[in-house]
């Protein structure tokens, strides 16, 4: 990961209002957690999305003063995630959480990785099957609920950038499964698959599958993938397009 992407915010951005959505998301909130794998733990180095979501919320509304944790550790799935979230979420006491969980839950079904072997059928017992993973991100919902933290969902990116997958195909499941939870218990839920898939398919038509555009291995991502996960989650958040838009990087 780059360590030379400095941002630079216009001084008329930190000066915007934010819109009835955020505030009423981030109103009197002081800290954010975010939990989830090997792609948020990577994300608090310069470009990735923690490292942007912490400085264009600071530059869009320096006055709240809102500290992001970084709770992401790799390899994780939501059972491992669940087994720590007291712990690394709601002892926190932070008034909001973000959960990013699912990509291990899948790919590890296809493949162990301990042993280097794949299973084609999506099989391996490594995996986290689609009730299990259901039953453990409404086990961490409603933890944080009870502990009056808000709960924001985040789901998870593209398995490789083979969209056609078994992986890729799989993952939708899950997905629906994450947004129908957050329906259920009145959470936010942001789909960040929905635009790397986007992404990738427009670029592929014009220019093949054998190179990845978002993600060097096609799951982790580089710093354009982190800045369409940082973009996506401040308009999930209800940041106007056109305040993120000015904050621009610069390498």
């Amino acid at each position: 990961m780059p360590h030379s992407l400095i941002p630079v915010f216009k001084e008329s951005v930190s000066q915007a209002t934010p819109p009835p959505e955020i505030q009423n998301l981030l109103a009197g909130k002081r800290k954010i957690v975010i939990v989830g794998d090997s792609i948020t733990e990577a994300g608090k180095y310069p470009g990735g999305y923690v490292w942007l979501l912490q400085r264009y919320l600071n530059a869009l509304y320096p006055d709240r003063k809102i500290e992001i944790v970084n709770a992401g550790i790799g390899g994780n799935k939501s059972t491992d995630m669940q087994a720590r979230f007291q712990k690394d979420a709601i002892d926190q006491k932070p008034g909001l959480v973000m959960i990013n969980v699912g990509v291990n839950d899948v790919w590890h079904a296809f493949v162990d990785f301990q042993k280097n072997q794949f299973y084609p059928q999506g099989n391996s017992p490594t995996g986290v099957p689609l009730a299990e993973y259901r039953e453990k991100i409404t086990q961490m919902v409603l933890a944080a609920k009870a502990a009056g933290i808000r709960v924001v969902l985040l789901s998870p990116t593209p398995i490789g950038e083979n969209l056609d997958g078994p992986e890729n195909r799989r993952l939708p499941e899950y997905i629906a499964a994450m947004r129908e939870l957050a329906l259920d218990n009145q959470c936010l839920f942001i789909d960040l698959n929905a635009p790397f898939r986007e992404v990738i398919g427009t670029y592929q038509k014009h220019a093949g599958k054998t190179v990845n555009l978002l993600a060097a291995d096609g799951v982790h991502p580089n710093p354009s993938g982190y800045q369409i996960m940082a973009f996506t989650i401040l308009r999930g958040l209800g940041v106007p397009a056109n305040d993120i838009e000015n904050l621009e990087v610069k390498k």
